[in-house]
């Protein structure tokens, strides 16, 4: 028997000759970031047909890899996995397929529809709107920039940019910023939105404080606190509102 068990990354229509290397690495960093334990993963083979790339693991920490993925198909898994899953699923769109995650016996472990989420689409609307989200990914080209931003709402979010807008979004890499711009917003069979197609023309931060920092700063303001605030504000209450 062996010591590796073998999983396969298969992207469909794509051959080895046919997918730019540059875009495979991109896939590779994802399923690395879904998976969790590429430490004790190895790329064995690349299979001829569609596009599938064999990994083994070592049997020894095979469990950590089927809880992980146990946990992608229940939605229970760490934001990074979910992020990276939803990452290739949009990725996949973007080259017009789709792809799945083979186990050793060939079972359909994780499924990216890709494209055919397309299939589903109920609604389709182009329109001006802004979203927040934490800022994960930039990456340049000769003409623009390609943005990701990892929504609550709406996912991992697929977005175009000036090379200018880009270089300024670069110090808040990794932060919550709120970007605008004109996007194609579409609503599929379950009722949920996607937002695809995003060209971003203005951003702004979106500033976190924890609870001790907004406590310190508004007792560093020049306000002049009753001695007793929550009696005072009781009172305040009891007199329905008024300050007699």
């Amino acid at each position: 028997m062996s010591d590796h068990i073998k999983y396969t990354f298969k992207i469909e229509g794509f051959t080895p000759d046919s997918l730019p290397f540059e875009r495979l690495v991109d896939y590779y960093s994802e399923v690395k970031r879904m998976l969790g334990v590429s430490e004790n993963m190895h790329l064995v083979a690349i299979a001829e047909g569609s596009h599938g790339s064999v990994f083994a693991i070592d049997r020894n920490h095979e469990k950590a890899l089927v809880t992980r993925l146990l946990s992608i198909k229940e939605g229970s898994a760490p934001a990074t996995a979910t992020r990276a899953q939803n990452t290739i699923n949009r990725m996949l769109k973007e080259d017009g397929t789709s792809g799945v995650f083979y186990d050793a016996q060939n079972r359909n472990v994780i499924e990216f529809p890709g494209r055919r989420d397309q299939d589903k689409v109920l609604v389709r609307i182009r329109d001006a709107a802004s979203f927040t989200g934490e800022l994960y990914h930039i990456a340049g080209t000769k003409d623009d920039a390609k943005i990701r931003i990892s929504t609550d709402a709406y996912g991992v979010v697929f977005c175009n940019a000036t090379r200018d807008l880009a270089k300024a979004l670069r110090d808040f890499l990794f932060e919550e910023v709120r970007v605008s711009g004109r996007g194609t917003w579409t609503k599929n069979e379950d009722g949920k939105w996607a937002i695809d197609d995003f060209t971003i023309t203005d951003f702004a931060p979106v500033k976190s404080e924890n609870l001790r920092s907004a406590v310190d700063r508004i007792r560093a303001m020049d306000i002049g606190w009753p001695s007793d605030t929550l009696a005072d504000i009781r009172s305040f209450e009891e007199k329905n509102g008024t300050a007699k």
